[in-house]
């Protein structure tokens, strides 16, 4: 192809458009929001002529640092300052605001941050300013210098000549020597809340004449995370895409945003034990494409409305729409808040290991179905209380017992108590066609009480339970009036009850636990748990409260003290 047929460069006159960011930057500091601790006291120091030679303004992305030092310029060097409210008029705030005033120098610290080229901002700081009173340097991302810069800096930021001002701003404040810090004065910014930034996003897009709802300011609001520059830079997508007129479902395909349904399914799936519901909203989210962290992000803060609906007169802490907080409000009534607190801390474990895994989308799903098997959380003073309840039911049952099977109990506990070290006691010989369940249940209180001195935990658990049956040499035990997992424990040491059966009995037998349906009368007598014997091998309890309340937290949990 020819030169002369080849298509012609058209030139086109793009016109000039200046991102909302930059438009809406605050020019006074009457504009800043959400920093009410730094503008009244920067605007008394002007009021006072108090301003100092070192400013360290430190604080998270897009909360206004840069800017705040740009006004301090400008109300140091406008000729028509009144008690730090700059003109913007004249030529040195025009200057300064588009960054080409010769007298306030900005520097980018990431880039800038050798020794040589703190060595320049020495050498010019010592001449005089050309066109202003002061010559201001700006020094943005100051975290950024090596340590060598910092020393070269150190002198110079503590007395700088009369004209000199050093304007530093950093969002890692932690990385800053503390030699730097303690010669300036230090402003920690903070993250503007949604409340002040949906607030001027309604001014801006009322003043852009753009329709939009309140759904939408609420959403671009949260995403901002506390920062009106990614508030502004969110605006500026989302009429990009939506035009003058933007719709929630316009913000949402922008942002990425889920609907709020979704979440209560997910809350709704663990709740109610539904799977299929589960399936779902784990199908919803992977139909998405958004980072899993993002979701796990946005359930905590599901959950954590969840947890503020449950307390009462917390609604104003929900920063959400009329329909939202009732919808919130209601379906909390149906949570646990133990539970719920339960459900973040894993959801925030969540968070941060999607960010390490190689395979975040199969951890996210098993987590989901984890959470789909959490019980219902209950307070150890709660289960205490009702295995108290059950120990008092039993005990006015047993108060009818006739005083003469009391009185035998005692001589039994007495004869069994005998130092192990006598010599003169006899071993218990049981002959093979006396062996029964009548003997067993005779004997079943001593043998607990043989047992509890040697396996506190073990004994513990059999003073609720009662010999029922012995087929062949397998003898059933029920337990009553404990959880159900005191079984499994009692079956899960087995061999242990069994080798002190074969001790006590002088016959092998096997064992096996099961739960009572009836409340069941023990045939235990009472256990002095405080003899020598057993307060050695536990522990030296301070008072009898605490006594009370360890032995039943051994009893209801079938633990031991290890020391």
């Amino acid at each position: 192809m020819s030169i002369s047929s080849a298509r012609p460069y058209i030139k086109r006159d793009f016109m000039s458009y200046t991102v909302l960011s930059l438009k809406w930057r605050p020019q006074l500091f009457a504009d800043l929001i959400g920093q009410d601790h730094v503008t009244k006291t920067l605007t008394n120091a002007f009021k006072k002529d108090r301003v100092a030679q070192g400013y360290m303004l430190t604080g998270p992305r897009g909360v206004g640092k840069t800017t705040t030092a740009r006004i301090i310029a400008k109300a140091l060097n406008c000729a028509k300052s009144l008690n730090g409210v700059p003109c913007n008029n004249c030529n040195n705030c025009q200057e300064i605001t588009d960054g080409r005033n010769l007298d306030v120098i900005e520097i980018d610290g990431a880039s800038n941050r050798g020794i040589e080229e703190i060595r320049n901002i020495r050498e010019q700081i010592k001449y005089t300013p050309m066109n202003a009173p002061y010559k201001i340097f700006i020094i943005d991302e100051v975290h950024m210098l090596t340590n060598q810069a910092f020393n070269a800096l150190l002198r110079t930021l503590e007395e700088p000549p009369s004209h000199g001002k050093f304007i530093l701003a950093t969002t890692d404040i932690h990385k800053v020597p503390s030699t730097i810090i303690s010669r300036c004065q230090r402003f920690d910014f903070n993250r503007i809340t949604e409340k002040s930034i949906r607030e001027r996003l309604k001014i801006i897009f009322n003043d852009e004449k753009i329709v939009v709802d309140d759904d939408s300011i609420s959403a671009i609001a949260r995403k901002s995370d506390g920062s009106m520059r990614d508030a502004l830079s969110i605006m500026d997508q989302v009429i990009a895409y939506a035009g003058d007129s933007i719709k929630i479902d316009d913000v949402s395909v922008i942002i990425g945003l889920i609907p709020i349904d979704v979440f209560f399914n997910y809350s709704n799936a663990i709740n109610e034990k539904d799977y299929s519901k589960m399936t779902k909203v784990l199908e919803t989210v992977k139909s998405t494409g958004l980072p899993l962290e993002d979701v796990a992000e946005d359930l905590s803060s599901h959950f954590r409305n969840l947890i503020i609906s449950t307390v009462e007169n917390s609604e104003n802490l929900l920063e959400l729409n009329d329909e939202h907080r009732n919808q919130y409000l209601s379906n909390a009534k149906k949570w646990n808040g133990k539970d719920l607190l339960r459900v973040i801390n894993i959801l925030n474990d969540l968070e941060y290991k999607l960010k390490h895994i190689s395979q975040p989308l199969i951890f996210f799903e098993m987590t989901s179905m984890k959470l789909m098997e959490m019980d219902s959380s209950i307070s150890i003073s709660e289960l205490l209380s009702k295995s108290e309840n059950k120990n008092i039911k039993k005990k006015s049952k047993s108060s009818t017992i006739p005083d003469e099977k009391i009185i035998t109990n005692e001589k039994k506990e007495l004869t069994l108590s005998k130092p192990e070290n006598d010599k003169t006691e006899e071993p218990i010989e049981i002959k093979n066609n006396s062996f029964n369940i009548d003997y067993i249940k005779k004997e079943w209180g001593s043998f607990i009480i043989m047992i509890t001195k040697e396996r506190p935990s073990i004994g513990t658990t059999l003073e609720h339970s009662l010999p029922t049956s012995l087929v062949g040499n397998k003898l059933i035990i029920e337990v009553s009036g404990l959880p159900d997992f005191s079984v499994g424990n009692l079956n899960r040491n087995n061999q242990v009850i069994e080798s002190f059966l074969k001790d006590y009995f002088k016959n092998d037998v096997k064992i096996k636990a099961v739960m009572s349906k009836d409340e069941i009368e023990p045939l235990t007598p009472v256990i002095n748990r405080n003899d020598d014997k057993v307060s050695n091998e536990n522990i030296n309890l301070k008072n009898g409260e605490n006594d009370n309340v360890i032995s039943r937290v051994i009893e209801v949990f079938d633990g031991e003290i290890l020391r």
